[in-house]
Formats: C-alpha cells, sequence, structure tokens
C-alpha cells in the first residue's frame, strides 16, 4: 500500500507556499524553491457605475503580477493600481488574491516533469498564528479555488523551527521571531506544535512609512515606498555603536513646498532615529512572550537562544537591540528569508513528519 501511494504522488504536485505580505514563495516536492516574487498585482483601475440601486464596483484585468508589478509601484500610469492583496498578514482583496494564487498555480503547471500530473495538487500554506478562523477559511478558499485537492495550513513559526532543523519527536522547545513585511510573530514552538505565540503589526513595511515620514517632516520631501526599503536595507541600523562613522546615501523625492523634484543626503543615524519606535515594539513583543513561556522550556531557550527569521530579521543590529534587552542570546538564521519555505519543504518531503505535526497542532483540511 505504501508503494502505490508513493507511485501515485508522481502525478500529482506537492505544493508549500509561503504567502507573506511582502512576498511569495512556493516550493515544490523534489525541485525545491521555484517562485520567490513580490506579493503584489498591478491591474485596471476598477470602474464604478452608478444606478438606481447602491453602486457597484465593475470587475477588473490584472495586468503584471510579482516584480514586473512591484516595478510599477508609484510608477503606474493612471489607468493602473498596484494592490498588494496582504496587509499584515491577513487577506485585503480577496479577489487580488485569488488571481495571484491561479496565476502562480498555471506557472508550476509549465514546469516539465517526468509523470503527467492527472490530479489535483497537495498544498500547504503559511500562516501567521494570529489570524482568526474566517481569515483561513478564505485563504483555504483561493487555493481550492485555483484547482488544490487539499489545503493545509500551518503557523508561520512552526514551519520555521522545523527548517531551523528543531526535532519535532522529543520536547524541546526553541523560541522563534518571525519578522516579515507586514507583521512580527513570535512564539515558542515545542514537538512540531506551538505553545505560546502572538504577533503584532510592526515590521517591515511599518519601518518603511516611518521613515517616509521622517523625510517628509525634517526635510519637507515626499519619498516612494521603494525608495524609504531601498534607504533602509543600505542605512537601518538599530545599534548604535560608540565611534561608528556615519553611513550616508542620496534620497531623491519631491519637494512638498515647491513640487519639484529633490535630493538630500541622508545619514545611518537619521534612519536610525526613524526606525528605532518600531524596532523596540518587536524587543517588547519579544520580552512579553518571554514572560508567558512555561518555565520548564525555559532551559531550551536559553540553551538555544532566540532565533530570528524571515527578510525583516536582517535588519542591522535588531539580533543586538533584542540581545541586549532580553540577556538571552539572540543570532539570526542562515538564509532567514527561506527559513519558512524550507520547513514548507521538510514536510513536503517527509510524510511522517507532515502526519506528526498535523496531529500535533489538531490541523485540519
Amino acid at each position: 500500500m505504501k508503494n502505490l501511494l508513493s507511485f501515485i504522488e508522481n502525478f500529482y504536485w506537492d505544493i508549500g507556499v509561503d504567502l507573506g505580505t511582502s512576498n511569495t514563495l512556493i516550493y515544490l516536492r523534489d525541485r525545491g524553491v521555484v517562485i520567490e516574487e513580490p506579493t503584489m498585482v498591478a491591474r485596471l483601475k476598477r470602474k464604478r457605475w452608478v444606478g438606481m440601486s447602491a453602486p457597484k464596483w465593475k470587475g477588473s484585468v490584472s495586468i503584471a503580477y510579482g516584480d514586473k508589478a512591484k516595478e510599477m509601484l508609484n510608477r503606474e500610469p493612471k489607468q493602473l493600481e498596484v494592490i498588494s492583496p496582504i496587509k499584515n498578514g491577513m487577506i485585503s482583496d480577496l479577489e487580488v488574491l485569488e488571481n495571484l494564487v491561479a496565476y502562480y498555480l498555471k506557472l508550476i503547471y509549465e514546469i516539465p516533469s517526468r509523470y503527467p500530473k492527472l490530479f489535483k495538487p497537495r498544498v500547504v500554506v503559511s500562516t501567521p498564528g494570529s489570524i482568526n478562523d474566517v481569515q483561513k477559511r478564505a485563504i483555504r478558499s483561493v487555493f481550492m479555488a485555483a484547482g488544490a485537492k487539499e489545503v493545509v495550513l500551518i503557523e508561520g513559526v512552526i514551519l520555521a523551527a522545523v527548517g531551523l532543523g528543531l526535532p519535532t519527536d522529543r520536547s524541546s522547545g526553541l523560541m522563534v521571531v518571525d519578522i516579515g513585511g507586514g507583521k512580527t510573530e513570535v512564539g515558542v514552538v515545542s514537538m512540531g506544535g506551538l505553545v505560546v505565540g502572538r504577533g503584532i503589526k510592526s515590521a517591515g513595511t511599518s519601518m518603511d512609512m516611518a521613515i517616509i515620514n521622517y523625510v517628509k517632516m525634517k526635510y519637507g520631501l515626499l519619498v516612494g515606498q521603494n525608495s524609504a526599503e531601498r534607504i533602509k536595507i543600505e542605512l537601518g541600523n538599530v545599534w548604535e555603536k560608540e565611534g561608528e562613522s556615519l553611513k550616508t546615501a542620496i534620497l531623491r523625492g519631491r519637494d512638498l513646498e515647491k513640487g519639484l523634484p529633490r535630493a538630500v543626503k541622508i545619514n545611518s543615524s537619521e534612519i536610525r532615529e526613524a526606525i528605532i519606535f518600531e524596532a523596540q515594539k518587536i524587543v517588547k513583543l519579544v520580552k512579553e512572550e518571554l514572560d508567558e513561556t512555561p518555565p520548564e522550556l525555559m532551559e531550551d531557550v536559553l540553551k538555544r537562544g532566540v532565533v530570528l527569521v524571515g527578510n525583516g530579521a536582517k535588519l542591522a543590529g535588531l539580533s543586538k537591540l533584542i540581545e541586549k534587552e532580553i540577556k538571552i542570546s539572540t543570532r539570526v538564521a542562515d538564509e532567514a528569508g527561506l527559513a519558512i519555505i524550507k520547513g514548507c519543504g521538510e514536510v513536503l518531503e517527509d510524510r511522517s513528519l507532515f502526519d506528526r505535526i498535523r496531529t500535533v497542532s489538531g490541523i485540519r483540511r
């Protein structure tokens, strides 16, 4: 029977999805990560008509997805709009998300394979622990509508712990801090299940907005989100070292007073000042979750330390800032942005691991 099931698995895709606010990553069993693109769609603006009844919106046509859509952000013609269907880890536009998922699954079925894919795929989707059942049903319905035969939702911090190599057959704990684009999740994972966990909306995007507001207030300069993100990556550092030389960069935007293009030179100290408040919110969340962690697991946390995952974890100095406040070793995982999708891969490649996590976490289809 086991050999028969293994043979049947050749005729459908096993797909892992890290559906993030900023980026979407897709993993295929036996293939690895095949898609890593921004969670964005460019579409024609919807037109509203008003009749005898209440105003309604006509449907719209999607033009570009992923990287191509992000390149158009704040540069698109007036007939188009760039939409991110996920806000703070929750669905904000169901129609756009359906189009995006359908597009990516279509790409997957164009990948050549040794065996024809005759059956619908099985999909494992990473979700934030803070979303409610309504949001989970919405995510499941999106993938079912796109053609999945089975959709399993697993919390991102659990998948990250699996991707980091935490054993699921022993009662050992690990604290994972997942810092994404729209949310930060902190959880203590043991035996493939979540012991304590909570999330907040402070993350990469909120830091970008903090930079935009700072530059607007200090210099009277309006800059776009892509420019703010670039400066954050280039200069952002929340750990201040005495005697450290400041890095500088040129930031271009529109002068709010004159309405003309203008450039200013900005340094790393100013970027730190802009984003430190958002970083402190993350530190506070970690401290609160440590306070809720059972004493039996504190030894494991002290031994293994705190691990940061997600692209937001790459912010310079963030791990040192957290370590200073909690007095526990804190490190950024290798390939932090891929930790969750690696966990998806481990779950898809090992059926016994998949069944164990589903049982411990009480995960339903």
